[in-house]
């Protein structure tokens, strides 16, 4: 575990991947509890880009941009980083996977999942946060999630976190 006063030799870029509705950002604010790190929100950054969001192939290659600026801007600093995005296809995630290399940083890539229905149930409750993505988005996204070639962990979020940020900060620590 690091503190906010202590940077490590090697970096971690912690790379989420889901669905909306699978929990990543609960997960990233859980592991915070533990592990100091910069949170790349994509949903925070297009909030701050547009007020009503379109999901649009140019808007995403914006944000996309932009928060790999910021990851890599954290692992240049020796900080841990986060994304917490969808990153479902290896093309979002190839960015990423290159500036964990660059920048010597431990990748450790965790694909949250939940069944389809609980992910609507969700989406269709009121929600906190900068997420404005719906059923509707969710609905367009289906489909979309390929193959991870790289080690990676699967965490079913209706099930207690723990075991899983457990083993993420040992991971980060090796």
């Amino acid at each position: 575990m690091t503190s906010g006063n202590f940077l490590p030799a090697r970096p971690a870029l912690i790379l989420l991947s889901g669905y909306p509705g699978t929990g990543k950002t609960t997960f990233a604010r859980r592991l915070a509890e533990r592990l100091d790190f910069e949170h790349v929100e994509s949903d925070a950054i297009r909030r701050s880009l547009a007020r009503r969001p379109a999901y649009t192939s140019d808007e995403s290659a914006r944000v996309f941009r932009i928060a790999e600026n910021r990851a890599g801007r954290a692992l240049a600093s020796r900080r841990n980083a986060l994304l917490d995005a969808t990153s479902l296809t290896s093309d979002d995630r190839r960015p990423f996977v290159r500036l964990a290399g660059e920048h010597d940083a431990v990748l450790v890539i965790v694909r949250l999942t939940v069944p389809p229905e609980e992910a609507r149930r969700r989406l269709a409750a009121p929600r906190t946060g900068h997420s404005q993505a719906d059923v509707g988005v969710f609905e367009l996204m289906q489909g979309r999630a390929g193959h991870i070639p790289q080690s990676h962990l699967v965490v079913d979020t209706r099930f207690p976190l723990e075991p899983a940020i457990a083993l993420v900060l040992r991971l980060v620590q090796k």
